[in-house]
């Protein structure tokens, strides 16, 4: 998992404290954006990135441990996504792991369905319409319909 990754709530993180076989193991972080471990308690993760919370940890962990070495692995992201909806093979939340555009979710979402009008797709983003025709994309027309999407997008596929 790429550092600058920025943790957010519902993350599902696995926490390693060397030679602390009790203080390792799964970490979810709540709804809140806090997490809570042995020893430090709750920490507040959410906003994060993966190295700001590894010394996070580690700063805690000072007052109990001599010299903690902690890493800090994202095992699921949770917190990022895309909805999916529509006229294509899996509709539903569409998890953005990595930059994710719009013709990947759409094909990591199964492709388009029979049915699905592939010229008339949108993505509503904070009111905002965004046209994508599929069509046109994947002839490498037009591609920069092809935008990078973000949290909370919304991508429609008439039928």
């Amino acid at each position: 998992m790429v550092s600058k990754y920025v943790i957010g709530p519902l993350d599902q993180l696995y926490v390693r404290v060397w030679n602390q076989g009790n203080l390792s193991g799964l970490v979810g972080v709540g709804p809140d954006g806090v997490m809570s471990m042995a020893l430090i308690g709750e920490l507040k993760a959410d906003g994060l990135t993966v190295t700001q919370l590894k010394e996070a940890i580690t700063a805690r962990l000072n007052d109990f441990l001599n010299s903690p070495e902690v890493s800090v692995e994202v095992v699921k992201i949770n917190s990022k996504s895309v909805l999916m909806i529509g006229g294509i093979g899996h509709p539903g939340k569409f998890p953005l792991t990595e930059k994710t555009t719009v013709l990947d979710a759409i094909v990591g979402s199964g492709g388009l369905r029979d049915l699905a009008n592939g010229k008339k797709i949108y993505i509503l983003r904070g009111g905002k319409k965004i046209m994508f025709n599929y069509k046109d994309v994947i002839q490498g027309k037009h591609t920069e319909q092809n935008i990078e999407l973000q949290n909370g997008d919304q991508v429609v596929v008439p039928e």
